[in-house]
């Protein structure tokens, strides 16, 4: 369950950022795309409105009229009736967005009140100054109205102050700013001073307050509101920057669909997979059930069951191999049955045999006695090292050995090879004191030494013969190592390596080799170094203590 619901949660949670996401680039296209429209049709309209006041403004009539003084009233009235007003009516009955035209005048013309002023009656006003020193139209918002103002150029004899003043209709950006398609955007149009000149909110039940959100846009700038994307451009016939703020939640999903979503989903899930899990505990978990009750009769010691495979999955595995099993313990239980019988009768032939060492023992020294008595001492000392010998060589019957002890053994041996030799060879024995005490396998060095005689001593030709047998410890201090070394005629690198692989006749290096192996380890063993015709070296290197 937690391998369905975790990866759905996440997945839901990923879906939702994604889907945020999505929206968020997408709605910041749509925005981008109503910006620029709302852009072209402001910009579009101020156009017209800018080619009036231009048309007004650069007309040569205008200048001659608003820089000539009269002296005659009916002239006066004549260009005026006759240039001014059809100019002026023209222009606001072909643009309906303009309210009033008014003629800011320094000349001596008639006032009148909805086309002509005096221009000291907004001398005073901050955005006069900023239109007489330049040749462009300037919009401006007001006290609640919009309006451009722009200076009429004249002939360079003229030096009166005229001002083209075009007022536009109340709801011009209103009916000019279409936010139908952008749900709860609230839209803000600055001048550069930072004055909000026009703020629409088209919901007025979005809970949203457009003045306070157009202030903060005025403190943060083009940073991001939190909550709110914010989008700026700069209107192309004005100096005004229009922004659109939308809030992030209008476009984009709730969570709560996706989280609703998810939760359906999940629920679907759960149930089938009870209804799945219900399947495979019938089929499969009923098998395990009825494997485990054959494991516990085992447990209880009933070894004889018939166990039937009935499938090859995993479950018909375990089965087969619990069968196996069943058949390796019945075996192991005959051959352990069988194995005890003969350990009885070992025991049996150890005990009989007993009698044959005692035997042995009292016959030497009988023959030892009877030689003294006899006067024959070469007798006397073979038959002492012969006791020796086999005392050292049965140690009671274990299998490890003291150094020193195994040191006595080869030494018994070696006697009796000297006497059978007629003393024509040298031994010499190198032992370290720090070694007598550790223990060994027994029988390590006499076969060895037995090689080293018939294999090197008894085939050298010329000279006499030398062995030199030795006991020390390893570089590391933590090995054994053991030495024969004989100046027979030595052997060659392909027999040496044979010697420890293939079986000789006898008790051969084969059998120390794999002995010394089979107890400590393969590390271990014995090495042969020969150089042919000089001499042979065997080493044999066991684990200390």
């Amino acid at each position: 369950m937690a391998v369905i619901l975790i990866p759905l949660t996440i997945l839901g949670i990923y879906s939702y950022q994604q889907s945020k996401k999505l929206q968020l680039e997408q709605a910041h296209i749509v925005l981008q795309d109503n910006l620029r429209k709302i852009d072209d049709n402001l910009s579009y309209k101020l156009q017209r409105f800018n080619s009036a006041i231009e048309l007004i403004s650069y007309n040569p009539n205008f200048s001659q009229i608003f820089n000539k003084e009269y002296d005659s009233y009916f002239e006066m009235y004549v260009d005026l009736k006759e240039t001014v007003d059809p100019l002026i009516n023209t222009t606001t009955s072909l643009n309906k967005d303009i309210e009033r035209i008014v003629i800011y005048t320094e000349n001596n013309l008639t006032q009148r009140m909805n086309s002509i002023m005096p221009i000291a009656s907004v001398e005073r006003e901050d955005w006069y100054k900023e239109a007489m020193q330049t040749i462009d139209t300037h919009w401006y918002a007001r006290d609640g109205k919009i309006f451009g103002v722009r200076r009429i150029f004249g002939d360079i004899n003229y030096e009166k102050k005229n001002l083209v003043y075009v007022e536009l209709v109340p709801n011009f950006l209103s009916s000019s700013l279409d936010l139908s398609d952008i749900k709860q955007a609230i839209a803000v149009i600055t001048d550069p001073q930072g004055n909000v000149v026009y703020k629409a909110e088209p919901d007025s039940n979005n809970g949203f307050d457009a003045g306070k959100l157009a202030e903060m846009q005025l403190q943060v700038g083009s940073r991001k509101l939190p909550g709110y994307i914010l989008l700026q451009r700069k209107l192309r016939e004005s100096n005004w920057t229009l922004s659109l703020i939308v809030p992030v939640k209008a476009l984009t999903v709730s969570p709560w669909k996706i989280i609703r979503a998810t939760l359906i989903i999940e629920g679907i899930s759960v149930v089938v997979l009870l209804f799945i899990i219900g399947l495979f505990t019938r089929g499969f978990v009923r098998r395990i059930q009825r494997l485990n009750h054959k494991m516990r009769l085992v447990e209880e010691g009933t070894l004889t069951i018939n166990l039937k495979v009935h499938a090859s999955d995993e479950i018909g595995e375990l089965e087969s191999r619990f069968g196996k099993m069943l058949a390796s313990i019945n075996l192991l239980i005959e051959e352990g049955y069988q194995n005890k019988i003969t350990q009885r009768e070992a025991e049996l032939r150890a005990l009989q045999a007993q009698i044959n060492p005692h035997f042995l023992y009292n016959s030497l020294s009988v023959i030892n006695w009877k030689a003294i008595d006899a006067g024959a001492d070469e007798i006397s000392r073979v038959a002492g090292f012969l006791s020796t010998f086999y005392r050292t060589t049965l140690n009671q019957g274990k299998d490890h050995i003291l150094v020193k002890d195994e040191f006595l053994n080869t030494k018994s041996y070696l006697e009796m090879q000297l006497i059978m030799h007629d003393y024509n060879f040298d031994v010499a024995y190198e032992i370290d004191e720090r070694i007598v005490e550790q223990q060994i396998i027994k029988l390590i060095l006499q076969p060895i030494v037995e090689n080293a005689i018939e294999h090197g001593i008894d085939q050298k030709r010329t000279g006499r013969g030398a062995l030199r047998i030795s006991g020390k410890l390893g570089e590391d201090d933590k090995t054994l190592v053991f030495t024969v070394e004989d100046n027979g005629p030595g052997i060659q690198p392909d027999i040496a390596d044979a010697l420890l692989t293939q079986q000789s006749k006898g008790y051969g290096l084969r059998n120390v080799h794999e002995r010394i192996r089979v107890q400590y380890g393969s590390p271990y063993g014995i090495t042969i170094a020969s150089e042919p015709g000089c001499w042979t070296r065997v080493s044999v290197t066991i684990p200390k203590d």
